[in-house]
């Protein structure tokens, strides 16, 4: 088993007041898949996700990551962790904004040690694969939303990471940019890549092929999606749209 939580529990202290997060949560993920954990702001999604991709502790509980107990791991070992096996994309982007797209992307493989030259060369290749190979050394400023989140993405993969993590992936953008993203995680999953996507909207969650809902800190549905969306028959459908509005 890829991922698995049992019995997770997170309480916040806000002084002398204690807040809890989540409420005793368990599940499994395998390889290979594609699930979109969902919930509205204050579920306890994005305190499940922070758990998940080792960016915080459970106050109770245990998450495994491929058979590792990650509870006893100390913060160094939480990176190293993450920096191998987890491959992060947030709403915001979270790019460094005076560096360029080469240099984002080439990041994650500074804190791995490999060297200069096949740094550029994969990061070269990872901007490629979402179509931004003629935007190597724009900044972020020079780059639209989309393309900066598909920047994010060949940042995620570029250590070839066991998950790929989506926190609202297409929360910042338009329709269209926004499918162009989903289609790019369809085809990584498509691929072989085990995606998760945190968001609050049912159109994105139902790309994936399972949703697992939160309310209140606890899990209250976790089922097979049936009718999964496809991405690229929706920015298909877009473009159509907008084909015919300038001939209109």
């Amino acid at each position: 088993m890829l991922i698995e939580t049992k019995d997770l529990k997170k309480i916040y202290k806000i002084e002398d007041i204690e807040v809890p997060a989540l409420g005793g949560v368990s599940f499994s993920i395998k390889s290979g898949e594609s699930v979109s954990i969902m919930g509205t702001s204050g579920s306890g999604k994005s305190t499940l996700m922070h758990l998940i991709g080792c960016l915080d502790k459970p106050t109770s509980g245990n998450v495994k990551i491929e058979g590792q107990d990650t509870i006893n791991l100390n913060e160094n070992e939480l990176a190293v962790l993450r920096n191998k096996k987890i491959g992060f994309v947030f709403q915001s982007f979270n790019l460094l904004p005076r560096a360029t797209a080469i240099a984002n992307v080439e990041l994650p493989m500074v804190y791995s040690g490999i060297g200069l030259k096949e740094r550029t060369k994969k990061a070269k290749e990872m901007l490629e694969a979402v179509g931004l190979g003629d935007r190597l050394y724009h900044r972020p400023t020079q780059l639209s939303g989309g393309q900066q989140q598909r920047v994010a993405i060949a940042r995620a993969l570029v250590n070839e990471p066991a998950i790929i993590l989506a926190d609202e992936p297409t929360g910042n953008l338009d329709s269209k940019a926004g499918a162009e993203v989903m289609a790019i995680l369809q085809k990584l999953h498509s691929e072989g890549r085990t995606v998760i996507l945190v968001t609050h909207e049912l159109y994105v969650a139902e790309h994936a092929q399972r949703i697992i809902q939160i309310l209140d800190g606890k899990i209250v549905a976790d089922r097979a999606v049936s009718n999964r969306k496809k991405a690229k028959e929706i920015l298909a459908k877009i473009d159509e749209k907008e084909e015919n509005n300038e001939h209109s």
